[in-house]
């Protein structure tokens, strides 16, 4: 292998590197990419790759927690590339700071603007998969925001994409949260069964058992409400399930179902913290 090619292999291994830190949102791979693309930076004249891996830094630093620092690289690769591409992917990772630090409100608005600013540019096959990443995430962000109306068409939208399954498990039970506050139980169980039987992720394990309960409770199916919540009650110890609520509903069911014994029990067990 020649000295030119061996260059070749040693950029196309360092770019790999960044790929996985931002796809896997990894702090200790963004650590070691950051490495990487400052040597790059040194050694690149090329635009197209000073400006992704300006964009990359600063996803980098986004998962580090770095909110300031990522900020400033989203400028600097502004600042290298001033054309709709360059500034479409400003707009769509200003959104992501604002969701990784928890900004809710902020976050939605941003990308919800990004939409309407850049809607043209979404039309481009290239740019897909932004368009389906900002709406998924749009729909996550409005059960955060209890807009759980506005949530349903966002969300539905989604689960026509081509995403991985985990990510269809966490829409669907996103659409059963919905349906369940909108008190559409027919319609909550139904996605919250279809998230489970696809798996559901850790995010959604011990709330869509919970949210189940409840939309079996309001079904008037109190042995299928009591299973979910008795599978809570196993849960709690690994999620952070409210298990003071979930004694309650337990007390609910099993009167219900007439097991007053039972019933008293749980609602002992709601007063003893």
């Amino acid at each position: 292998m020649d000295a030119h090619s061996n260059a070749d292999c040693v950029v196309q291994m360092n770019e790999s590197l960044i790929k996985r830190a931002v796809e896997l949102g990894d702090p200790a791979l963004a650590k070691d990419a950051l490495q990487e693309i400052d040597v790059l930076l040194r050694a690149s004249t090329d635009e197209n790759e000073r400006v992704y891996l300006l964009f990359s830094k600063a996803s980098c630093y986004g998962i580090l927690g770095h909110f300031e620092e990522a900020r400033r690289q989203l400028e600097a690769a502004l600042r290298e590339r001033t054309d709709d591409r360059t500034q479409t992917t400003f707009d769509f990772m200003q959104g992501l700071l604002y969701q990784q630090e928890g900004k809710y409100r902020e976050a939605f608005e941003t990308l919800t603007a990004t939409l309407s600013a850049h809607c043209e540019q979404f039309k481009q096959p290239e740019l897909r998969f932004m368009y389906e990443d900002i709406q998924q995430r749009r729909g996550f962000l409005l059960i955060s925001l209890s807009r759980f109306q506005d949530a349903i068409p966002v969300l539905a939208e989604t689960l026509s994409f081509n995403i991985e399954e985990h990510s269809r498990s966490d829409v669907l039970a996103s659409l059963g949260r919905s349906y369940l506050e909108l008190k559409e139980y027919s319609l909550a169980k139904d996605h919250f069964l279809q998230a489970i039987a696809i798996g559901l992720t850790k995010r959604w394990e011990g709330e869509t058992h919970f949210y189940l309960g409840i939309a079996y409770f309001y079904s008037n199916m109190p042995q299928e409400a009591k299973r979910e919540f008795r599978r809570c009650e196993e849960l709690s110890a690994a999620h952070p399930i409210p298990i003071m609520d979930v004694y309650a509903w337990l007390s609910a069911t099993c009167k219900r179902l007439g097991e007053t014994s039972e019933a008293e029990r749980y609602l002992r067990l709601t007063k003893s913290n």
